[in-house]
């Protein structure tokens, strides 16, 4: 018998074996008192329905609140990875940028959408009535994947990205091995309460504490993932406190950090280290505005994502995806693809 019977109902069943719901639940449980050819028939209408449900098209409903570069990053990977030959998962995509966002929204799309839909895979700041939404997809035992940003206090099924806390570490001990035991401040751009940020934010300053005392983060200042929030906050810091050694952007608005470095006079004195490689960031690797960005796979993820809800359907357990930590420099992301 195939086990994932909790995704197919038990009045369907019933109906196309003929008898009444308690035999099926009774037959689905392994209680005694049922006559075995009325199992069999139960079982064989099971199997039927198990085929038919796996080898259906699956609609997920994808949700991305983020920087309008991620948005685009993401939505192409998803388009891209969605059309491929004998792929069995439709989209119903919903981008929306960061400084638009509203958690009624996301609750809105979610609560609309979990009758009709498969599963959900949404990339989402932390919040408690998005959480309480997506209870509604688990409680119809439909697969629910958080992407590149985490939400542990929900019921998701499993985070598929890198380890942020990793990235963040990554990124203090590049910026301290650039500095070359100078003794300064550094400079945290930082923007809305993603798990992803403050992951990379505790990372960052567990190494620059316990590995290089000698710098210290001065203060943080906050965009919207967005270059024209970022360009003010950056400029204004610098003019009112002088440049810092570097600048550590973990969020989104890296054309706007790295305008307000050269607007100020200080390109070539600041390390400037960001995340998500894209068009602009690898212009800004070019032309040395940026020392190095910090990236992950996203085609890999998405990919991982669209795997993971199959693998639901088919009965496989399914568990959380960490993907690698890649660090970019000008030299080598030549290849990379320009997307956006």
């Amino acid at each position: 018998m195939k086990n994932n019977w909790k995704n197919i109902s038990i009045k369907k069943i019933a109906e196309l074996a003929k008898v009444g719901t308690a035999t099926v639940d009774r037959v689905l449980h392994n209680r005694e008192g049922v006559k075995e050819k009325t199992k069999n028939k139960i079982l064989s209408v099971l199997n039927e329905l198990n085929d038919l449900n796996n080898n259906s098209k699956k609609k997920i409903v994808l949700c991305c609140e983020s920087g309008q570069s991620y948005n685009n990053t993401l939505k192409y990977h998803v388009e891209k990875t969605s059309k491929k030959k004998n792929n069995n998962i439709t989209i119903d995509p919903y981008y929306i940028p960061a400084k638009e966002f509203k958690s009624s929204i996301f609750e809105k799309i979610i609560l609309n959408t979990c009758d009709e839909s498969d599963g959900l895979i949404i990339v989402s700041q932390e919040d408690t009535i998005i959480e309480r939404a997506i209870q509604k997809y688990c409680e119809l035992k439909k697969p629910v994947i958080t992407l590149t940003t985490d939400l542990p206090s929900s019921s998701r099924a499993a985070y598929v990205g890198c380890d942020q806390s990793a990235a963040g570490s990554t990124a203090a001990k590049l910026i301290s091995n650039s500095l070359i035991q100078k003794k300064g401040q550094i400079l945290m751009v930082m923007s809305m309460p993603y798990r992803c940020q403050q992951e990379r934010e505790l990372g960052f300053k567990k190494i620059l504490r316990s590995h290089f005392p000698k710098i210290s983060i001065k203060e943080s200042v906050y965009s919207q993932d967005t270059s024209e929030e970022s360009y003010k906050h950056v400029k204004r810091y610098i003019r009112d406190n002088g440049p810092p050694l570097g600048i550590y952007n973990i969020s989104g608005g890296n054309v706007g950090v790295a305008e307000a470095i050269k607007d100020t006079g200080f390109q070539n004195e600041v390390v400037f280290i960001g995340h998500e490689l894209n068009k602009n960031s690898k212009k800004l690797l070019d032309t040395d505005e940026m020392s190095y960005v910090i990236g992950h796979d996203v085609k890999l993820e998405v990919e991982k994502s669209f795997s993971l809800i199959n693998d639901f359907y088919n009965g496989k357990s399914i568990k959380n995806f960490k993907s690698s930590v890649l660090i970019y420099t000008k030299y080598n992301c030549l290849d990379y693809e320009l997307i956006f």
